[in-house]
């Protein structure tokens, strides 16, 4: 065992692949399986709980969410997301959880597949301008530019992290995003006004993994409405929940909660019901497993790159905060009832 193994183990942190953390995740699993059971079996409403969706401000606690978790130093994420996207969402592996288990993509090629099934479910032609609410590291823009190289983006991230990372890669020569059609705006949307935006000016509004921090579901589809022109378009990928998970509303209450502030999860029928401004045109539900199995490999990337992290960017304390991360994450959400408690949803709406 090297020292820094045997070091993090005196201290209780076990690592990825380990007899003791499998033990603790199966546990876990074994644990929310049962509550979350209990749970579906009350059929539970929003409204019972007093669970609007037009009701108080668009986000809440953004900059908490980026102070926690997404400013993060580029060199955490990096030691573990994907080296072609830096995606830092749900990749795909298939439809049912044996599909999941049995696929032999690489992390690389499953965000690949991801982005093609979601550009296949938008209808991305090659000739759009789109607005993308909530970039990350702007792996879907890497993906567009490499397949649609004529389309024009105006995206959106609240994490300087994240904008520096791509502002350094619009001044690469070598990058994609030198030669692209690409805006960065560094900001949370709810601070921007829809003029500066462009009032009518897209044909698609996108957000991948960002829908989980909105508070007021009505305020940011009649801005999405607002933006789009006559017959345009919205695409939304997000973590959803198959039964109402009241709990899942306040995230102080839940065990990611604490990695997550403001964050939410949206029952996925209630996504269906958002039709005061646009219309829905389609609803998948895509099974967890497949987030389960993105943060796996996440979190055995993190592990093999430990002592590098330790020496130049984590604490000891810093490591049992993001293993636990990773192990919550996946087994809390995604693992109970193999992915058919929470997993994410495909939306497309069109305007009128």
């Amino acid at each position: 065992m090297n020292p820094l193994h045997q070091k993090l183990r005196k201290a209780g942190i076990h690592p990825y692949g380990s007899e003791e953390l499998q033990l603790y995740e199966e546990r876990l699993t074994r644990y929310f399986n049962r509550e979350y059971q209990r749970e579906a079996a009350k059929n539970h409403s929003l409204a019972a709980f007093g669970i609007t969706t037009d009701q108080g401000p668009t986000w809440e606690e953004t900059q908490d969410l980026m102070s926690v978790h997404y400013d993060q130093p580029l060199g955490f994420f990096q030691s573990f997301l994907d080296k072609d996207y830096m995606a830092y969402s749900m990749a795909y592996y298939g439809e049912t959880p044996e599909q999941i288990l049995r696929c032999d993509y690489t992390l690389e090629q499953a965000q690949e597949e991801k982005f093609r099934l979601i550009c296949e479910r938008a209808e991305i032609r090659g000739d759009e301008k789109i607005l993308n609410i909530g970039c990350g590291f702007g792996s879907f823009e890497v993906y567009l530019f490499k397949h649609f190289p004529d389309v024009e983006v105006v995206t959106i991230t609240a994490s300087k992290t994240q904008a520096d990372y791509i502002r350094s890669k619009q001044q690469d020569p070598d990058h994609l995003f030198n030669k692209a059609n690409l805006t960065l705006i560094e900001s949370d949307i709810s601070d921007i006004p829809p003029e500066q935006l462009g009032i009518e000016r897209y044909d698609l509004v996108i957000s991948i993994a960002v829908f989980e921090q909105v508070n007021n579901l009505d305020a940011i589809f009649q801005l999405m409405a607002s933006l789009l022109k006559p017959a345009g378009r919205v695409f939304l990928h997000l973590i959803v929940s198959q039964p109402v998970f009241p709990q899942y509303f306040n995230a102080r209450e839940t065990p990611v909660g604490a990695y997550f502030p403001g964050g939410r999860v949206w029952p996925h029928g209630e996504m269906l019901n958002q039709q005061r401004h646009l219309t829905p045109e389609l609803g998948i539900y895509i099974n967890g497993m497949n987030y389960w199995r993105t943060i796996d490999e996440w979190h055995r990337r993190f592990w093999a790159q430990i002592e590098q992290l330790h020496d130049t960017l984590l604490s000891v304390e810093d490591i049992r905060y993001w293993n636990n991360y990773f192990s919550v994450c996946k087994v809390v959400l995604f693992a109970p009832q193999s992915g058919q408690f929470f997993g994410n949803g495909h939306y497309r709406y069109r305007k009128q």
